[in-house]
């Protein structure tokens, strides 16, 4: 082998060494059916057998929070875990993805990662290669967890969940139904109000959401609205008042779920782990 030959084979192992190709490989429930992405054979899924799901959104390019988020979550063993977009601060930049899978590795190895998408996954063809999902639904515990994408048209969220919600439904999406932080202003959730009369007649009575950088919570006669974007992006302040507001806090946060056949106990916490707020829905 000439000296050339040995520096570019040299190199090549190096790299493949140092650098290697971050694993993407995930296990989602889509409309009640198992989906495996990119799979990977050196993938060993194990899946968490409790009835615990975490919940967090917004991670952008906030690694160092994201990370701690990411640790803190698997101390509590989830089933599922939702990623209510955002996941990368621009959709076009692959290095972005490479970094959000090389956190949520271990999230990957052991939970059903679901997701829906957020503004920030613009321009969308990598996010849509990898997920490929809009609007969809998964039952576990029971319950039916219910995915919307708002971009692909306010109809046909409404349309989706007069056609697949139950009596016993939560709702993920990204974008706020009802917030005091600073996107209260967007079109796109002025919008979103009309929903809040079709979860009235559906009786969905938890909507989870992000895209404020903060943790808030709404009551309206016992239907509760939850804010967790404190996945790692720079928080939000409070800009305005509600009287529907029971809890609001400017920090990187997350949810928890804990699931009973009559209840949903809700427990949102710091990033550092430090509870902010525990409640129940009763179904």
């Amino acid at each position: 082998m000439t000296f050339k030959k040995y520096v570019i084979f040299f190199l090549i192992i190096f790299s493949i060494v140092i650098f290697p190709e971050i694993n993407k490989t995930l296990y989602f429930n889509f409309n009640n059916k198992i989906i495996v992405k990119n799979y990977d054979e050196s993938f060993n899924f194990s899946l968490n057998e409790s009835t615990i799901v975490a919940i967090y959104g917004d991670s952008r390019w906030g690694d160092k929070i994201h990370s701690e988020i990411v640790s803190q979550i698997l101390k509590f063993n989830p089933h599922v875990v939702i990623h209510l977009g955002d996941m990368v601060n621009k959709g076009d930049n692959i290095n972005d993805w490479e970094k959000f899978f090389e956190i949520t590795y271990d999230l990957r190895k052991r939970s059903y990662f679901q997701v829906v998408k957020g503004n920030h996954e613009n321009p969308s063809d990598y996010f849509d290669k990898i997920f490929g999902v809009k609007n969809y639904y998964s039952d576990f515990f029971g319950y039916r967890f219910i995915f919307l994408d708002a971009e692909s048209g306010i109809n046909k969220c409404i349309e989706f969940i007069k056609n697949y919600a139950n009596e016993k439904s939560i709702v993920f999406l990204h974008y706020p139904i009802f917030t005091v932080g600073p996107h209260f202003k967007d079109s796109i959730v002025k919008k979103l109000k009309i929903l809040h009369e079709i979860f009235l007649n559906k009786n969905v009575k938890l909507v989870i959401s992000a895209h404020e950088h903060n943790y808030q919570h709404f009551v309206f006669n016992n239907f509760h609205y939850i804010i967790t974007g404190g996945g790692g992006a720079a928080t939000y302040n409070k800009v305005l008042n509600n009287k529907n507001l029971t809890f609001f806090s400017k920090v990187h946060n997350f949810v928890i779920l804990e699931f009973n056949n009559k209840f949903v106990t809700v427990k949102s916490y710091k990033y550092n782990g430090e509870l902010l707020e525990e409640f129940n829905v009763q179904y």
